[in-house]
Order: structure tokens, then sequence, then C-alpha cells
């Protein structure tokens, strides 16, 4: 991608910062931000050579500070085998650090071609340079939600799902945000770290598999999947396990892009940035596993049984034409991903499905590159270039909470009815008494 795109990249482990609370959200988003870290722990220290005029004293306190010692070692070495642990085979039916359910790392096929790395017939591949991008994302999405997670309510959860975790990025953020709840990450293959929160933990799962989910019902508090578009061949059977696995009360919470139809207007027609788009489409349908933003319609989780179910949009910048730094940022960021991501989207699904030579996709990826730098970096063309990027969100009906609402509603009528009945007896008075009765 060139000079440029490796400048920008350097942001990619940035913190993205706001100017004077400035934001880029052309939608509806959600303010504060996620937890500080914790300061490093350090080990409390004990004396070696205790003082002679205070043997005793000094001895009870060594052992004293010596046991604290060995417990918080033993506390990390537990941290350090939960981590090593991911992905390693269960050894009792009781063993709850990596679940039975998982597959295991050495039943993945994954296959070499096209200079990168897939999984089975995942169209998308699954190396270094794909987690590179994922992390961008990642950065991307932190600026758009002012560094939250998550655009649901969750209270005290116990049990989150994130469903196509990838670089685990946000798997890992979440069990840092909420310490005492179990995160668990999901994908097809074993690409995340390894040395991860106490709390979180990573499987090889693929959530299309036949006979559905085999966690319990009831489960989790949240199931959380982002940039999934053309990962599932049935939508509907992916929010129907959702909705079962999901705590009466739970979320689901679904984030990804348009069909980029937003930014497709500041190109000829006839160019090959329209043209890649719908072989794109073309190859995606043809292989079962469609993209766009289908999945994003909210009638999907409302046959489904889901309640106060919301779609919201927002507008990413497509290069560096804002004037507001933030925004500058997050349109270079959005630019260096796009371009990283054309021969990731297009590669094994146009030679397999359209039955294109590998030269003739990475010509167009060429050409398809240099028009959107073109166009991108042209500060007075490009001006109102975006993306557009929807999160649907949808509630499982139940919980405590509307619980105490419905409670409250009752009270409320009793009330009410009290009310008007003392009104009715008041108005009533005193009967008159008929003399012949």
């Amino acid at each position: 991608m060139g000079d440029y795109c490796a400048d920008i990249s350097e942001h990619m482990g940035e913190q993205i910062g706001r100017e004077d609370g400035g934001g880029m959200v052309l939608g509806n988003g959600n303010g504060g931000s996620l937890p500080e870290q914790d300061e490093p722990h350090l080990y409390p220290g004990f004396p070696l050579v205790p003082d002679d005029d205070d043997d005793e004293d000094m001895e009870n306190a060594a052992m004293e500070a010596k046991e604290t010692m060995e417990r918080e070692i033993e506390e990390h070495r537990r941290h350090a085998a939960y981590a090593k642990s991911v992905f390693r085979r269960p050894q009792t039916d009781q063993d709850t650090v990596n679940s039975t359910r998982s597959l295991y790392d050495s039943d993945v096929v994954y296959i070499k071609k096209h200079g990168r790395t897939y999984v089975g017939d995942y169209y998308m591949p699954i190396d270094e340079e794909e987690l590179d991008r994922l992390r961008i994302i990642h950065q991307i999405y932190l600026q758009i939600f002012d560094n939250n997670l998550s655009t649901v309510p969750l209270h005290s959860p116990t049990r989150i799902l994130d469903i196509g975790t990838g670089s685990g990025d946000w798997a890992m953020g979440m069990g840092d945000q909420w310490p005492d709840a179990e995160i668990i990450g999901t994908d097809i293959a074993k690409v995340q770290p390894t040395a991860v929160p106490l709390n979180v933990f990573f499987e090889i799962d693929d959530a299309e598999e036949e006979g559905g989910w085999t966690w319990p019902a009831n489960e989790f508090d949240l199931v959380h999947l982002r940039n999934m578009a053309g990962a599932f061949s049935n939508w509907d059977n992916i929010y129907a396990e959702a909705f079962v696995h999901l705590k009466p009360g739970g979320w689901i919470e679904v984030m990804d892009f348009d069909d980029h139809r937003a930014f497709l207007e500041f190109f000829d027609p006839e160019s090959c940035v329209p043209r890649m788009v719908q072989f794109m489409g073309e190859a995606a349908r043809k292989s079962g596993r469609p993209r766009g933003v289908q999945h994003l319609e909210p009638e999907m989780l409302i046959k489904q049984g889901f309640v106060d179910v919301q779609v919201r949009e927002f507008g990413i910048p497509m290069g560096p034409w804002p004037e507001e730094r933030g925004l500058k940022t997050v349109g270079k960021l959005w630019l260096v991903a796009m371009l990283s991501s054309l021969e990731a989207y297009t590669l094994r699904l146009l030679v397999r499905e359209l039955g294109w030579e590998e030269g003739e996709v990475r010509k167009l990826c060429g050409e398809f590159e240099a028009e959107l730098k073109r166009v991108a970096l042209d500060g007075e063309r490009a001006r109102g270039m975006q993306s557009r990027m929807r999160v649907l969100t949808g509630r499982k009906p139940g919980g405590e909470e509307e619980e105490e609402e419905e409670e409250e509603e009752e009270e409320e009528e009793d009330a009410d009815a009290d009310a008007d009945g003392d009104s009715m007896t008041t108005g009533m008075g005193t009967p008159t008494v008929n003399p012949g009765d």
C-alpha cells in the first residue's frame, strides 16, 4: 500500500483521543470510558535478617509476609496456567478452563493459498496480516463509541459471549472492564493471544455447527457479534441460538459496516471501484454466504422474539478530509483498513466462485487501490466521503429489571384503582330511604 499506508499504520496501537470533547459519531452514541488499568501489583517484602533485639516479633512478621507473598505468587501462577491452558485439551469432566465443546487446534485444517492462510471453506484469511487489519478496526470502533465496548446497558454481568472474536481485542477489553464476569470468545481458528485476562477464555468453535450451540440455555448476559457480514449462510439460525442461550433480560448486539453504497457515489460508475464491489457481492451470494446489511434489519431479531429492538447508524469518514483532528485520524485508519482488506475480501472468493485467475484478482485489486487513494486523498473531492456502520440490538424478554418494572406498574395501577374507589364512595353521599318501602 506504499509509504502512505505504512505511515498511517503507526496509529493502530495508539489510543485515539478527541479534542475538546468533539466526536465523530453521526448517529447516537453513549458517553463514558473504560476503567483505567490497575497499577502493577508489588509483592510485599519481608526482612531477610531479623533484628536480634526483637527476634520473635520479626520472625512472626517475616512468616506472615512470606505466607502473603506465597499466596500472591500462587495466584499469579494460576493466572499464567489459565492463560497457557487456552485451547488445551480438558483433563477431567470438571475442568472448566477450556470447554469440552471447543474444538482442538489439531482438528482445524489450515490452508495456505494465494499467499494467505485460510480455515475450511471460509473465504476470509485468518493470518497475521488479517489480524493487523482487525486491530485497526477495533481502534476505529473505540473512537466511534467514546471508548465504550458495548452500547447496551449491562448490570453486573456474569457471562458474555463474543462470536467471531477474531484478534480477541474486544473480548479482552470486556474482561478488563468486567473482572467478575467470564468472557468467552469463539472463532474457527486459534489466532488470539495466550496472555489474556484471568476471566477471558478463547475457544475454537463454529457458530453454524450442525446441532446448535452446546452452552446451556439462559446462560449469557450479552451475545456480541462484530464484522461478521458474509460469515454465515443462515442468520436466522444464529439469532435463534442467541435467543435460546441468553438469560431472560439479556442482550444481543450486532455491529457491521454497510454495503459501501454511501461512498460509491464518489466514483465513476464505470470505474474499477463499483465493479469490484459488484463482483464481491456476486461471488458472496454464489458461495451461500451473502454480504450486505440484511442481517442488520430489526425484523431479523423481532421474529425471533427479541424486544426493545433498535438500529442505529454511525458515519465513518474515508480518508483524511475531516478538519477535526480525531476525525482525520479515524479517516486515515479507515482508509488503511479498506486498502488492506482488498485481497483479503476478494482473492479466495473470486477465484473459487467466479473462476478468476489469481493474477486477474490482484490486477483489479491494484487498480482499486490506486483509484481509492486518488479520490480519498483529494481533500476537496473526498469531502463527505464515508462508510456507514450499523448497530443492531435487542433484548430477550424477562429478567429482574422487567419483573421490577411490572411490579411497579401493578402497584401504580392498584393505587389508581384505590383512588378511584375512594372518589366514587365520596361522591355517592347518604342513600335516600323511601318511606313507602
